[in-house]
């Protein structure tokens, strides 16, 4: 009971409630005091009025006998009775009126106003009245139709009577006889029907005055129960203005941005004060989802969000489950900081329904700057990956034969500052610029190819990101010196972690060094991952660096190369190396990055996968040779062979055409060895997507800027479906000793 009166105040509370209420309580007022008060009240009125006529009508019938009385008196006077005979007229004439209106159902007339019945207001005094009346007009009807002159002058006798005069005399005498006893019952009749009039009146008065004391209690009622309400309505909005203003301090103080969404997707006039600083304006009332993500999402972000949030508002959508695909979980978004300049930051939105009644409503979505978390955790992310690179570095290092790593180290530096002279070097022409991309080109793929060689993945995969970088640029249709500017930090990353790899060959030679002050077990560990002590690399640049011939050593790598490339292209291959022991200290770096690109290429390019080889009749696996020989006073010869698919002139043409390097014309007139000079041109290539081993149009050409460094020729010979040859003719002294002093 007492819940139920609960919930009844309480939805009194409510401005709908409350009019409600009041509305009822005004019709109730209505209905017990209005209505029936303006009946009684018109019941009075009328019944008043009713006596009032009734007052005026009994005067009638004294005025009808006086009148009687002085035609009487005049006829024995001989006087003039004309006037007497009017006023008779007259009075019978308005009494008969009256007792027909007193006598006859008639609606609306003033004797049966507020009766409500149209019953006669003589009501059972009636037929009383009528016969009365009746009796009396037989007699006053030859008085009422007379006319002419009742006398006659006589010599003798003077005025007399004639005989209309004595008739009327006598009709007269006999009307005076008759109203003697009709005037009374009439005039009775009408005191009783007053005295009834009277009592109506006075019961109407006493049941209107009874309805406006009971309307008096229930408007005092009413005040009372308006007056309740209305306090009540008081303290509530007090409460509401409270709520209000806590709700308004929340929102100010709150560090989250809070809004609610209809179901249109439209923010809501009411949000936290945070809103402005996250997003860096003001107008969020009224303001849809898709104009607040424009521009510092991406359109593919926006939509797949505004898709989402709609998804919410499904009944039969699982909020928890759909949470899981919040496109907006962790988003990047830029805000216009003003001048021009964005702000990058990292935003976290949570959506929950909203429900009143069981019934969605609307969307709370919290908005959270969650930029130091990312950058903590990116930056948590680099130090691991830094650490892990340093691990896995330190690991291929322990593997890599010493003299190699200490070669390569300071081949790698070598090209660097080759790299470095050549980005500082200041140029205006389109052509330079073209010159400039592919020696930066030639020396970062040989960094990373030998980088490859030894298993040096981190120096591979940075080496790589600066070719991505290098291709960019190679694909534009113009280029101009402040597009070489980012390529300023990806060579200080590669750079960076270059010295990385220096530092920790600087500190495993230390700890050789001073291995025999270290316990046996340690020594012994050292001893067993660096294969020559008594070789330990120095650190990059040191002028001390050792260099030494191609050994087995260098075969050894190539070989692990060979494998390594051949697996991850699906393949089979193996690398078969002759006389690289015989190479000379000139042409040292410029034979191993020509062993390597070869390797990269013929695998790639020219073997084939195990099931076409096996449908070609050959071995799964496929053949690689490198052999070094030494012609005496002719010079050298580096010969690279496989016995892959071979070339085909009409697909290198098709290719160089399709790339622009040659018109439809000139395809035409290219002869066999002018086909394969394509091959050596920068950015050639006849793979159509470039991965890490291939792809991007180095690797000849680099092949052929070496032998041309060396002062040498390449020559191609080639057989469809047989094998590949490139033999490189060198002289017996290098053109140019090193590419140090190239740079």
């Amino acid at each position: 009971m007492n819940a139920r009166l609960d919930r009844i105040l309480s939805s009194i509370r409510k401005p709908a409630g409350l009019l409600t209420l009041v509305v009822v309580l005004g019709l109730s007022f209505v209905a017990v005091v209005l209505v029936p008060g303006l009946k009684l009240a018109s019941e009075v009125a009328y019944s008043s009025t009713a006596l009032k006529a009734l007052g005026e009508q009994q005067r009638h019938p004294t005025l009808i006998r006086a009148s009687l009385e002085s035609i009487h008196d005049r006829l024995v006077t001989r006087g003039y009775i004309q006037e007497s005979l009017d006023q008779l007229r007259a009075s019978t004439a308005k009494l008969d009126a009256a007792l027909h209106e007193m006598t006859v159902e008639r609606q609306g007339s003033w004797f049966d106003l507020g009766s409500g019945s149209g019953a006669p207001v003589a009501g059972k005094h009636a037929a009383q009245l009528l016969d009365s009346w009746a009796r009396e007009l037989v007699v006053l009807n030859p008085v009422l139709g007379f006319h002419g002159v009742p006398y006659q002058d006589n010599e003798s006798t003077g005025t007399v009577l004639n005989d209309n005069g004595r008739e009327l005399e006598r009709q007269v005498n006999s009307a005076l006889r008759t109203s003697r006893h009709a005037m009374p019952m009439l005039d009775s009749e009408f005191s009783a029907i007053a005295n009834e009039l009277q009592s109506t009146n006075v019961r109407s008065a006493t049941k209107l005055r009874l309805v406006m004391i009971s309307g008096l209690v229930i408007a005092l009622a009413l005040v009372v129960l308006v007056t309740v309400l209305l306090s009540a309505r008081q303290r509530q909005d007090g409460s509401l203005r409270q709520a209000r203003q806590q709700t308004a301090d929340i929102l100010r103080t709150v560090k989250d941005g809070l809004f609610l969404l209809d179901q249109n997707l439209v923010i809501g006039a009411a949000y936290s004060s945070a809103m402005e600083t996250l997003f860096q304006r003001k107008d969020f009332a009224d303001l849809a989802l898709e104009d607040l993500l424009k521009n510092i999402v991406s359109e593919r972000t926006m939509a797949t969000a505004l898709k989402f949030v709609k998804i919410l508002w499904a009944e039969r959508t699982n909020e928890k489950l759909v949470k899981t695909i919040n496109p907006l979980g962790e988003v990047e978004v830029h805000i216009d900081a003003g001048h021009g300049k964005f702000d990058t930051r990292y935003l976290q939105f949570d959506f929950h329904r909203v429900r009143v009644d069981g019934v969605m409503t609307q969307v709370l979505v919290s908005v959270s700057d969650v930029t130091a978390r990312v950058d903590l955790a990116n930056e948590l992310q680099a130090s691991q990956s830094r650490a892990q690179g340093q691990v896995d570095t330190l690991l291929g290092i322990l593997h890599i034969d010493p003299s190699q790593l200490s070669s390569f180290l300071s081949d790698s530096n070598a090209a660097m500052k080759m790299i470095n002279a050549v980005l500082r070097e200041p140029t205006r022409e389109e052509g330079v610029f073209r010159k400039k991309l592919d020696t930066l080109f030639r020396q970062v793929h040989s960094v990373k190819g030998e980088a490859a060689a030894l298993g040096l993945s981190s120096i591979e995969t940075r080496a790589h990101a600066f070719e991505d970088d290098l291709k960019t640029l190679r694909e534009k249709p113009a280029l101009s010196g402040n597009d070489f500017l980012p390529l300023v930090i990806k060579l200080d990353d590669l750079l960076t972690h270059l010295q990385s790899v220096s530092d920790l060959v600087s500190r495993l030679s230390r700890l050789q060094v001073a291995q025999h002050d270290v316990p046996h077990a340690t020594t012994a560990v050292i001893n067993e991952e660096v294969h020559k002590p008594q070789e330990a690399p120095k650190a990059q640049g040191s002028p001390e660096a050792p260099e030494t011939k191609l050994d087995s050593g260098v075969a050894s790598t190539l070989q692990q190369l060979t494998a390594r490339v051949a697996r991850e292209n699906n393949k089979e291959a193996v690398l078969h190396c002759t006389g690289l022991d015989a190479v000379p200290e000139d042409y040292r770096r410029a034979v191993k990055d020509i062993g390597i690109q070869v390797v990269r290429n013929s695998i790639v390019h020219g073997i084939e996968s195990p099931a076409a080889r096996v449908a070609a009749g050959k071995s799964p696996q496929g053949a690689l040779r490198l052999s070094f020989q030494d012609l005496g006073d002719a010079g050298f010869k580096l010969i690279a062979e496989d016995d892959g698919q071979g070339l085909l002139t009409d697909r290198i043409k098709e290719v160089a055409l399709k790339k622009g390097f040659i018109t439809a014309e000139r395809a035409q007139t290219l002869d066999t060895k002018q086909t394969f000079a394509l091959l050596f041109q920068p950015g050639f290539s006849t793979v159509e997507t470039a991965t890490k081993d291939a792809g991007r149009g180095v690797g000849m050409n680099l092949i052929a800027e070496l032998t041309s460094q060396m002062g040498g020729r390449v020559s191609v010979a080639t057989s469809a479906g047989k094998f590949t040859r490139l033999t490189m003719t060198l002289p017996q002294t290098a053109k140019r000793v090193d590419d140090t002093e190239a740079a």
